[in-house]
Protein backbone atom coordinates (compact mmCIF):
# COMPACT_ATOMS: atom_id res chain seq x y z
CA UNK A 1 0.00 0.00 0.00
CA UNK A 2 2.77 2.34 0.60
CA UNK A 3 4.36 1.89 -3.07
CA UNK A 4 1.18 2.25 -4.13
CA UNK A 5 0.97 6.16 -2.19
CA UNK A 6 4.52 6.75 -3.09
CA UNK A 7 3.98 6.10 -7.10
CA UNK A 8 0.67 8.07 -6.89
CA UNK A 9 2.42 11.15 -5.18
CA UNK A 10 5.96 10.55 -7.51
CA UNK A 11 3.22 10.69 -10.46
CA UNK A 12 1.42 14.04 -9.36
CA UNK A 13 4.61 15.34 -8.60
CA UNK A 14 5.73 15.19 -12.26
CA UNK A 15 2.15 15.86 -13.68
CA UNK A 16 2.60 19.28 -11.52
CA UNK A 17 5.86 19.76 -12.83
CA UNK A 18 4.98 19.34 -16.59
CA UNK A 19 1.78 21.88 -16.30
CA UNK A 20 3.92 24.49 -14.65
CA UNK A 21 5.79 25.58 -18.72
CA UNK A 22 2.25 25.28 -19.76
CA UNK A 23 0.35 27.62 -17.43
CA UNK A 24 3.69 29.84 -17.44
CA UNK A 25 3.16 30.65 -21.27
CA UNK A 26 -0.29 30.89 -20.90
CA UNK A 27 -1.46 34.35 -22.82
CA UNK A 28 -4.26 36.45 -21.24
CA UNK A 29 -6.89 38.23 -24.18
CA UNK A 30 -8.30 41.43 -22.84
CA UNK A 31 -11.92 42.55 -25.19
CA UNK A 32 -14.09 45.19 -23.35
CA UNK A 33 -16.03 48.00 -24.25
CA UNK A 34 -17.45 51.45 -23.26
CA UNK A 35 -19.13 54.19 -23.82
CA UNK A 36 -21.64 57.38 -23.05
CA UNK A 37 -23.92 59.71 -24.78
CA UNK A 38 -21.71 62.61 -25.20
CA UNK A 39 -22.26 66.66 -25.72
CA UNK A 40 -19.72 67.94 -28.65
CA UNK A 41 -16.47 69.92 -27.39
CA UNK A 42 -14.97 71.40 -30.53
CA UNK A 43 -12.33 72.79 -29.03
CA UNK A 44 -9.63 74.92 -31.38
CA UNK A 45 -6.04 75.87 -29.99
CA UNK A 46 -7.22 79.25 -31.98
CA UNK A 47 -9.45 79.98 -28.75
CA UNK A 48 -6.69 81.48 -27.13
CA UNK A 49 -5.05 77.84 -25.42
CA UNK A 50 -1.58 77.87 -25.20
CA UNK A 51 -0.19 74.82 -27.56
CA UNK A 52 1.33 72.10 -25.27
CA UNK A 53 -0.20 73.52 -21.75
CA UNK A 54 -4.11 72.16 -21.77
CA UNK A 55 -5.63 69.01 -22.86
CA UNK A 56 -5.97 68.48 -26.70
CA UNK A 57 -9.28 68.90 -28.56
CA UNK A 58 -12.31 67.33 -26.70
CA UNK A 59 -10.22 65.73 -24.05
CA UNK A 60 -10.32 69.37 -22.34
CA UNK A 61 -13.71 69.24 -22.26
CA UNK A 62 -15.68 68.01 -19.06
CA UNK A 63 -15.72 64.17 -17.89
CA UNK A 64 -18.96 62.20 -18.98
CA UNK A 65 -20.10 65.61 -20.80
CA UNK A 66 -17.66 65.51 -23.60
CA UNK A 67 -15.48 62.93 -22.55
CA UNK A 68 -15.51 59.65 -21.25
CA UNK A 69 -12.48 57.60 -20.00
CA UNK A 70 -11.54 54.15 -18.55
CA UNK A 71 -9.11 53.08 -16.65
CA UNK A 72 -7.01 49.94 -17.80
CA UNK A 73 -3.97 48.25 -16.43
CA UNK A 74 -2.04 45.58 -18.20
CA UNK A 75 -1.75 42.39 -16.61
CA UNK A 76 1.44 41.66 -18.62
CA UNK A 77 3.62 42.84 -21.40
CA UNK A 78 1.73 43.54 -24.75
CA UNK A 79 -0.40 45.70 -27.26
CA UNK A 80 -3.38 47.39 -26.01
CA UNK A 81 -5.75 48.66 -29.25
CA UNK A 82 -8.27 51.16 -28.63
CA UNK A 83 -10.52 52.02 -31.23
CA UNK A 84 -13.83 53.36 -32.53
CA UNK A 85 -15.80 52.69 -36.25
CA UNK A 86 -18.57 52.94 -37.96
CA UNK A 87 -19.64 56.36 -35.52
CA UNK A 88 -20.81 59.38 -37.25
CA UNK A 89 -19.21 62.96 -37.38
CA UNK A 90 -15.80 63.50 -35.53
CA UNK A 91 -14.90 61.47 -32.32
CA UNK A 92 -11.57 61.16 -30.96
CA UNK A 93 -9.17 58.88 -28.42
CA UNK A 94 -6.66 59.55 -26.46
CA UNK A 95 -4.22 57.51 -23.95
CA UNK A 96 -2.93 59.18 -20.95
CA UNK A 97 -1.29 58.59 -17.97
CA UNK A 98 -3.86 58.89 -14.85
CA UNK A 99 -3.13 62.51 -13.35
CA UNK A 100 -0.87 63.80 -16.83
CA UNK A 101 -2.77 66.42 -18.73
CA UNK A 102 -0.42 64.80 -21.96
CA UNK A 103 -1.95 62.27 -23.68
CA UNK A 104 0.93 59.21 -24.29
CA UNK A 105 -1.27 58.35 -27.42
CA UNK A 106 -4.01 60.04 -28.87
CA UNK A 107 -6.45 59.48 -32.65
CA UNK A 108 -7.42 62.62 -33.94
CA UNK A 109 -9.08 61.76 -37.45
CA UNK A 110 -10.66 64.46 -39.09
CA UNK A 111 -14.04 62.85 -40.59
CA UNK A 112 -15.29 65.79 -42.48
CA UNK A 113 -12.73 66.74 -45.15
CA UNK A 114 -13.16 63.62 -46.78
CA UNK A 115 -9.78 62.02 -45.87
CA UNK A 116 -10.55 59.69 -43.45
CA UNK A 117 -13.32 57.39 -42.98
CA UNK A 118 -15.37 57.31 -39.42
CA UNK A 119 -13.04 55.17 -37.49
CA UNK A 120 -10.74 56.31 -34.80
CA UNK A 121 -7.51 53.55 -33.77
CA UNK A 122 -4.45 53.43 -31.08
CA UNK A 123 -2.35 50.89 -30.86
CA UNK A 124 -0.18 51.31 -27.43
CA UNK A 125 2.94 49.22 -26.37
CA UNK A 126 2.16 48.73 -22.75
CA UNK A 127 4.38 47.06 -19.63
CA UNK A 128 3.02 44.56 -16.96
CA UNK A 129 1.19 46.78 -14.75
CA UNK A 130 1.33 49.67 -16.23
CA UNK A 131 -2.14 51.97 -15.51
CA UNK A 132 -3.40 53.89 -18.10
CA UNK A 133 -7.12 56.23 -18.72
CA UNK A 134 -7.92 55.31 -21.87
CA UNK A 135 -10.50 58.44 -23.29
CA UNK A 136 -12.93 58.69 -25.95
CA UNK A 137 -14.70 61.92 -26.92
CA UNK A 138 -16.86 63.55 -29.03
CA UNK A 139 -15.33 66.67 -30.86
CA UNK A 140 -18.21 67.18 -33.18
CA UNK A 141 -20.00 64.08 -34.02
CA UNK A 142 -23.30 62.56 -33.11
CA UNK A 143 -23.73 62.05 -29.33
CA UNK A 144 -23.71 57.88 -28.75
CA UNK A 145 -19.75 57.29 -28.40
CA UNK A 146 -18.52 53.91 -27.76
CA UNK A 147 -14.99 52.91 -27.84
CA UNK A 148 -13.23 49.48 -27.97
CA UNK A 149 -10.07 48.03 -26.30
CA UNK A 150 -8.52 44.55 -26.85
CA UNK A 151 -5.19 43.09 -26.47
CA UNK A 152 -3.08 40.27 -25.87
CA UNK A 153 -0.69 39.93 -22.64
CA UNK A 154 2.05 38.20 -22.02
Amino acid sequence: MRKLIALTAALALVASLGAAPALAGKKKKVHETFGATLAPFPKLAAWGDPVGLTKPGCSSGQEDVHWVAQEFKAPGKGKLRLYMEGFTGDHDLYIYEPGSDLPLYRSEGSQYDGTDGPEEEIVAPLKKGQTVLLVACNWLGHPEVEAHYEGTFK
